[in-house]
């Protein structure tokens, strides 16, 4: 009876301690989701075991990958072959949560690696593709100050003789200029309608 009543008390001082555990867990995991889809934008799937079967082969993953059409850390469960299960962390049970939450870091560095990989490989598709373009003589567009690969191409010049060009020249000019605006002195139509009212009077 003793041991029950010691086993209750000792669930009361430690259920609130496990519990804040996990809610602080979750908000580290939703921290790091939120860092690597939104502020990352980081769109490349990695993974790193959490649990292995007596093979040796692991059965169960913590996951960065799409999980119903979004981004999101996750734990995969696997039977070592082709079946697995994925979930979204925040929906795991407490045990699974606990479980993983110690290989976070590591899910992180992996998922810098698989990045480092993707920049890598596209390095290499770039050289590739300059390499065929210069081999069918296909300039690529270059930054300003860089040259330009593959064969320059022929710059066309314009010539004109002398009796086209002054024609030319010509028809660019206005065909009609405008008029000069001509001012009226305020003082002229004074004296002019003062003369108009002295005829009138005499």
């Amino acid at each position: 009876m003793e041991d029950l009543q010691l086993a209750v008390a000792k669930l009361r001082a430690l259920s609130p301690k496990l519990n804040s555990a996990v809610d602080q867990a979750q908000r580290v995991v939703l921290q790091i989701e939120h860092f690597l889809v939104h502020e990352c934008q980081v769109a490349i799937q990695a993974d790193v075991p959490v649990a292995y079967n007596d093979k040796g082969v692991a059965i169960t993953l913590l996951r960065y990958g799409r999980v119903d059409g979004k981004f999101r850390i996750a734990l995969t469960s696997t039977d070592g072959d082709c079946r697995f299960v994925s979930r979204s962390w925040t929906e795991c049970d407490r045990n699974e949560k606990l479980s993983s939450f110690p290989l976070l870091p590591k899910l992180v560095l992996a998922v810098t690696k698989a990045v480092e990989d993707q920049i890598n490989a596209t390095t290499k598709t770039s050289k590739t593709v300059s390499t065929l373009m210069g081999a069918l003589g296909v300039a690529l567009p270059k930054a300003d100050g860089e040259a330009t690969d593959g064969p320059e191409l022929p710059r066309l010049t314009i010539m004109m003789r002398p009796e086209e060009a002054l024609a030319a020249q010509a028809g660019n000019r206005p065909t009609q200029r405008p008029r000069p605006t001509i001012k009226v002195n305020p003082d002229m139509d004074g004296r002019r309608n003062g003369r108009k009212e002295e005829a009138k009077a005499g």
